[in-house]
């Protein structure tokens, strides 16, 4: 658990510096064209109505998606540390790379936590969505996620055990088009939303989407790189402690 912390902690500050450099400046072009879309609309209808921001975007770019990219990577590596743990117990017995399974693991987490939720549900800049579905859109992507690592789960498991009848490479590829099957039909019973404003600037809204998918692919990528590094040298002093005890 310490070593996922710390891996997740190093892949938040790897994401917050790439989100800084390129997010930032694509939110601050989304929300210039909000405001100007607001005023056409005050302007229009005569309305004056001004929201007050309660911290300037200076505090947000930087401490706020400081703390908070940082904080949502040592979660996500914490449980990371747990997915890998049962990983290992279920391989206990068999010859395999730890570097080689946290590795693996680590990929499979950014397949089923962030690539296939995106596939359904990608991420929005500001501006893009209504305020009124705000709500179901953050319940169905979570209920997307939330299919995702349980689908994913179960692949495994089945892979595992289809591996010692089938072989490996067939167990591997039954376990995924399982997988894709089942996220597929649960991506098309869940409610789909399309609220991209008439006139959004679609390069915009494009790259902002690519972004927000490659600072999820650096964080799962740092996350699986220290911790495949890291992960033999610290089960190494435990694995020989044992065999000592054993002798």
């Amino acid at each position: 658990i310490g070593l996922g912390i710390a891996g997740g902690f190093a892949a938040g500050i790897v994401s917050f510096a790439f989100a800084r450099w390129q997010l930032a400046p694509l939110i601050t072009d989304a929300v210039d064209y909000e405001e100007q879309r607001s005023h056409a609309a005050e302007a229009l209808g005569g309305a004056h109505a001004h929201e007050h921001e309660v911290f300037s975007r200076a505090v947000q770019e930087n401490v706020g998606s400081a703390v908070g990219t940082v904080a949502f990577g040592v979660i996500i590596g914490a449980l990371f540390a747990v997915a890998l743990a049962m990983v290992l117990a279920s391989l206990r017995g068999r010859h395999a790379s730890l570097s080689l399974v946290a590795a693996s693991t680590a990929a499979a987490g950014f397949v089923s936590v962030a690539v296939v939720p995106f596939l359904a549900y990608p991420a929005n800049p500001p501006g893009v969505g209504l305020s009124e579905t705000a709500g179901d859109r953050t319940t169905a992507y979570l209920l997307m996620v939330a299919a995702s690592l349980a689908t994913a789960a179960a692949a495994v498991i089945v892979g595992l055990r289809l591996a010692q009848r089938i072989g490996g490479a067939s167990a591997a590829a039954a376990s995924i088009a399982g997988y894709l099957t089942v996220m597929t039909a649960v991506a098309l019973a869940l409610p789909a939303f399309r609220e991209v404003p008439p006139g959004f600037p679609a390069e915009l809204l494009a790259d902002f989407r690519l972004s927000s998918l490659v600072g999820q692919a650096l964080m799962w990528a740092t996350l699986g790189a220290v911790t495949s590094v890291l992960l033999p040298r610290v089960l190494a002093p435990a694995t020989t402690g044992a065999v000592r005890a054993g002798r």
